[in-house]
């Protein structure tokens, strides 16, 4: 049986070993260091979740917000684990934490050649926003 479970830093090695042996998943040496991770989380208490099978960390995912609007990242499962719900467990949890803090709209990035990423978040109720163009600038 999977636990879904608030997300520690103290996990952070495992965690990362996860997102690293992934497919689906863009990571960068500065936003998912384990001090940015941390920060992260301090800045979002209670909008981050793992899911956890024989205390094996099998699945994440990070919400959080800016006081407006929510944001999810790192939404995955193990590609062995998948297709049992602990995808959308997570999701779940992520939602309801946001609700509860006043978010009333999510946005996530999905790379666009992640098929099962986009059908997921598509199954989900997550639409494409028409004719927003996602943008990003690395002040680093």
């Amino acid at each position: 049986m999977y636990k879904i479970k608030i997300m520690d830093i103290k996990k952070y090695q495992e965690i990362i070993f996860l997102w690293k042996n992934t497919e689906g998943i863009g990571l960068n040496d500065c936003d998912d260091s384990k001090k940015s991770i941390k920060k992260y989380l301090e800045r979002n208490p209670g909008t981050c979740f793992i899911a956890e099978y024989n205390s094996e960390i099998i699945g994440t995912a990070m919400g959080g917000h800016d006081g407006r609007r929510g944001l999810i990242y790192h939404l995955m499962v193990k590609p062995e684990h998948r297709r049992k719900g602990i995808g959308k467990k997570l999701l779940d949890e992520a939602e309801k934490s946001l609700k509860k803090k006043g978010i009333r709209r999510i946005y996530i990035s999905v790379f666009t050649e992640n098929d099962a990423g986009n059908k997921f978040w598509e199954n989900n109720g997550y639409v494409i926003r028409e004719p927003i163009t996602f943008r990003s600038k690395s002040l680093v």
